[in-house]
């Protein structure tokens, strides 16, 4: 991905989704951080993660994802301050509310880790600043 996409700015990386595409499809391990500057009820980080899935999983898919998430939670609500970690490696996502392996909680669907960073660095973003930092992050390796 570097040679690919080395000496593009910022700029021209937003406009480019090429790097997006890459990065979510590219088998390496790779971790997406959740945190929570509020607290939510866990039935809604779900339901919002199993909406955003819904266009590039399909109803069942993102259902299935949606139990997972809120098994992994194991409350009722995601208190302000709190993390998720989602790590995914090949077809195989970890997620944990302490970033350690042991004790994540795993799911393998097909095509679920490339859609669950799509959701963030995708055309409709859930969240346009997350992009963006990413966008500026990756900027800052090339230089």
């Amino acid at each position: 991905m570097m040679k690919r996409h080395g000496g593009s700015t910022a700029e021209n990386l937003l406009k480019e989704n090429l790097l997006f595409k890459d990065f979510s499809e590219n088998k390496a391990a790779k971790t997406l951080l959740l945190r929570f500057h509020r607290e939510v009820g866990a039935s809604d980080v779900a339901d919002a993660l199993g909406e955003a899935l819904k266009p590039r999983l399909g109803v069942e898919m993102s259902k299935t994802f949606q139990t997972f998430v809120l098994n992994m939670v194991a409350n009722d609500r995601v208190s302000k301050g709190s993390d998720i970690y989602i790590t995914c490696k090949g077809e195989k996502l970890w997620a944990s509310t302490n970033g350690k392996a042991s004790g994540a909680s795993t799911i393998s669907l097909k095509g679920l880790c490339p859609a669950i960073f799509m959701v963030y660095l995708g055309d409709h973003p859930v969240s346009p600043q997350a992009k963006e930092g990413f966008t500026k992050g990756f900027e800052a390796l090339l230089l």
